[in-house]
């Protein structure tokens, strides 16, 4: 026999798939958050004007010297995301909707990770997509903005390997930018009295979400395609750590995390081990923060 559909029982069905949905996002395992300035956004652009470096402090003898500060705009837009479920009457009717709290549940998870999945994209396509000085996040010219007209590099891209990646996570501003603009959210269309659902028989649930994730300042990471080893990992971390500011001073920069994705897992693992496979003592180890990250390959 028929279930009889009625707004009371479609009201009920609505706090269960959205008490599933929050549940889902309760559970959510974040991974990436540690690498970015969280911002909030009211509008379809934001836009950065960062500043070129401050003076730094030097022994004042005579005038004071003054130096211009050149703004360096980065704007960022927030894209629009979704998911779409058809829920038909006949369905709810025939008592067919069983495994849809699961469903739900899983959308809440994948909600609750969207903003991370962003992240290791941006991190992932970092040497594809451009940061606010014109160059792309990961690139070997990067501008110095000195006189000479210099360049800087935080990419190794000699070899062909997985790529990994050093990040420091120490400073106020974090490598990304986590640009959130609409929340996660669930609703579900289900009024008996609407046009739609009368004519079709089905009701439909929808999950949104609108946000970006985008790019700070280069010199807070490095891209390496190079094999994950002592050698190469040491060359990178110095190369972070030989970074100079528009003065020419060292900017600071010493490495806190290694992003390693699937195929590299091991590698760093290894590579940080307390003691070498000749049993001596490992200088390196316990030195920085591995972060196996699944999504990156």
């Amino acid at each position: 026999m028929a279930r009889v559909v009625t707004q009371a029982l479609l009201e009920a069905l609505r706090t269960t798939f959205s008490m599933a949905f929050t549940q889902g996002q309760t559970e959510a395992k974040i991974i990436g958050e540690f690498m970015s300035t969280p911002i909030p956004s009211s509008t379809s652009i934001n836009t950065y004007g960062f500043l070129g470096d401050l003076p730094i402090f030097r022994k004042w003898v005579g005038e004071k010297r003054l130096k211009e500060l050149a703004e360096k705009v980065y704007q960022l837009i927030n894209d629009d995301y979704e998911a779409t479920l058809p829920i038909k009457k006949r369905q709810i009717e025939d008592d067919q909707i069983g495994l849809y709290p699961a469903l739900f549940q899983g959308w809440g998870r994948e909600g609750k990770q969207w903003m991370d999945r962003l992240r290791f994209e941006a991190l992932a396509q970092g040497h594809l997509r451009p940061c606010f000085d014109g160059q792309n996040f990961f690139d070997t010219d990067h501008p110095t903005y000195q006189d000479d007209g210099g360049v800087w590099s935080n990419h190794n891209n000699a070899a062909q390997g997985e790529a990994w990646f050093l990040l420091d996570c120490s400073q106020p501003l974090k490598p990304l930018i986590a640009q959130e603009r609409k929340k996660p959210m669930f609703w579900w269309i289900a009024d008996l009295m609407d046009s739609e659902v009368a004519k079709t028989g089905i009701m439909t649930a929808y999950g949104e979400a609108r946000g970006a994730v985008g790019y700070t300042m280069p010199f807070l990471a490095y891209r390496s395609t190079a094999t994950l080893n002592e050698a190469n990992y040491i060359a990178a971390r110095d190369a972070m750590k030989a970074f100079q500011d528009d003065n020419g001073e060292p900017r600071g920069i010493r490495p806190t995390h290694l992003v390693a994705g699937i195929s590299n897992h091991q590698r760093a693992k290894d590579v940080f081990k307390p003691n070498k496979a000749g049993g001596e003592s490992n200088t390196i180890a316990g030195e920085i923060i591995i972060v196996e990250a699944d999504r990156l390959p």
